[in-house]
């Protein structure tokens, strides 16, 4: 085989496995859909606690599978910070149909 074919052949394996990754962030972000339910204020939705834990984790398991971790680190911290204007969106609609909620049945009262 030469370089030209490899190369072809390992894009068609990216291409592949960039399928398989987008799949997954499209599940974990229906998870987190579904957790902003649960949510009630901006400290909840940021959790740094909770972010520092998935760092650690992801920077971890980065390095047992033979990734550099900081690669690892660098994904998830830009994942984190768009699914936590995602929840922020999410909280802000949610609280923006409440206060709707209750303006109607103010004046309905």
């Amino acid at each position: 085989m030469t370089g030209p074919e490899r190369i072809d052949e390992l894009r068609v394996s990216i291409d592949a496995l960039d399928r398989q990754i987008i799949s997954l962030l499209a599940q974990r972000t229906a998870v987190v859909r579904e957790l902003t339910e649960f949510k009630n204020d901006e400290e909840t939705v940021r959790s740094p606690g909770r972010v520092a834990q998935v760092i650690e984790k992801v920077r971890r398991l980065a390095a047992d599978e033979g990734m550099p971790p900081g690669i690892a680190e660098s994904v998830y911290r830009t994942l984190i910070t768009e699914l936590t204007d995602l929840q922020m969106g999410l909280l802000a609609e949610r609280r923006a149909a409440a206060a709707e909620t209750r303006k109607v049945r103010e004046g309905a009262a």
